[in-house]
């Protein structure tokens, strides 16, 4: 299981007084200035990818995406006008989803223009936008995310193995990715991120390697390369691995050995290993990541204001996500109401935030000395005695062998009540095949 947020969602508000607390929060001034990231959501496709675990709507229509765009515009007045938030100043901004390429580009240029109207974006702040290779390809689309100062476009590749693409219901060709990739270029994008996947059914280094030889053809300029979780595999693909009529999926063994080739086929290429799981020609992860994981190498304190349904965002040591259900979401907003859902509790020790994303960066800094005590002394020794983690003048570093296991590692530092909201949240997604959880 990959983590994203941390600490933990709980199962909607714990209760009314927790719900009350988070509540204050907004609506009281903000104690102290953080990094922060602003994050919205857009929830649709037009096709459901068979492997896709995130909160995603295929509604096709533009009437929804009217709609759509309307709420979140609202939504953004209601979010901009708290206290907590009014004050605050944004060094980056991501669209997510779902695929926010299928708006049309009046929908675009509205959620886009409301943005700076409402919110105080950092003058050089990075602008990511996501889509899906058919659309973003589009040349109106590309315009409009150059005329407000997009630097970072990103799309799902996956994979280049056609039977592949064909049994995770990619609906975007491959031809889609070389015209998304060649008219970006010509219209000067210079950071366009892809999205892969390894430890696909069936895969061994060989059908690897028929992946990073196209790759090596693109020359994209940041890869995040995740491992395939197959828990959102709706229940028939399940039954034909087991049956035999679909590819198995690769062993324990093989997950490690394709694991390793990525890494080291990416780095002959002249990628830098940044961040687990993203790799890039430049030697920094994009800033993205580096908010949403808390400001990198052990530090705890960015924040991300959350926009959209199923969006999720983080504040003053509380993790938090708007309603899942899109029509309640917009009926909420149209009523005038945040559209909360869920809420984290907060940390005991909150730099135990940061001692749980140092692992991403593979790296954590001796000045964040209580974010290093949060671990439990029996993990840390035993990561050092296994060669894990390693001493350097300025920090501590993960081993290569230590970059094998990050999501165990991550899983380690957790806080006691945190580790049980893991492995109820892990059983929840093993106990229901296709289950759409989005990130945890």
């Amino acid at each position: 299981m990959t983590y994203y947020f941390y600490p933990l969602l709980e199962d909607k508000f714990t209760d009314s007084s927790h719900r009350d607390t988070f509540r204050q929060i907004l609506n009281s001034p903000k104690p102290a200035a953080t990094e922060n990231l602003l994050y919205l959501h857009i929830p649709y496709c037009h096709d459901m990818c068979r492997f896709c675990p995130f909160h995603v709507r295929v509604d096709k229509g533009s009437e929804i995406y009217d709609r759509y765009t309307e709420v979140l515009c609202k939504e953004m007045e209601l979010v901009a006008k708290l206290p907590y938030v009014s004050d605050m100043s944004f060094k980056a901004v991501y669209f997510g989803g779902g695929s926010p390429s299928i708006f049309s580009v009046n929908n675009l240029r509205k959620i886009f223009a409301h943005l700076s109207k409402c919110f105080q974006i950092e003058p050089n702040a990075e602008i990511s936008f996501e889509g899906e290779p058919k659309t973003l390809s589009d040349p109106a689309r590309l315009d409009l995310l150059k005329e407000y100062n997009v630097k970072r476009i990103s799309f799902g590749l996956q994979t280049y193995d056609e039977r592949m693409r064909e049994l995770f219901n990619i609906a975007a060709t491959l031809q889609d990715v070389d015209n998304c990739t060649k008219n970006a270029r010509e219209r000067g994008f210079e950071d366009i991120n892809v999205d892969m996947m390894y430890d696909l059914p069936g895969q061994d280094i060989t059908a690897l390697n028929y992946d990073l030889a196209h790759l090596k053809d693109h020359d994209f300029d940041s890869l995040d390369y995740y491992n395939l979780h197959y828990f959102a595999f709706p229940k028939k693909i399940k039954m034909g691995m087991k049956d035999g009529t679909i590819p198995s999926k690769p062993s324990q063994q093989m997950h490690f050995a394709l694991q390793q080739q990525v890494r080291t086929t990416l780095k002959e290429m002249g990628y830098y290993d940044v961040a687990d799981p993203i790799f890039a020609k430049k030697p920094q992860v994009c800033e993205y990541f580096r908010l949403i994981w808390g400001g990198g190498k052990g530090d705890h304190s960015a924040e991300m204001i959350a926009l959209g349904s199923s969006a999720r965002g983080y504040v003053n040591g509380y993790c938090y996500m708007n309603l899942g259900n899109t029509e309640q979401y917009l009926k909420t907003v149209e009523a005038g109401q945040l559209p909360l859902e869920k809420l984290s509790l907060s940390l005991p020790t909150p730099e135990n935030r940061g001692a749980a994303f140092f692992v991403k960066f593979f790296e954590i800094d001796k000045a964040h000395e209580k974010a290093i005590q949060s671990i439990p002394q029996n993990v840390w020794d035993f990561w050092r005695q296994n060669g894990l983690i390693y001493e350097t003048a300025q920090s501590w570093k993960l081993s290569e062998v230590g970059k094998l296991w990050t999501t165990n590692m991550m899983l380690d530092t957790f806080e006691p009540h945190q580790r049980e909201a893991a492995m109820t949240s892990l059983g929840f997604v093993e106990d229901r095949p296709g289950v759409r959880t989005g990130s945890f």
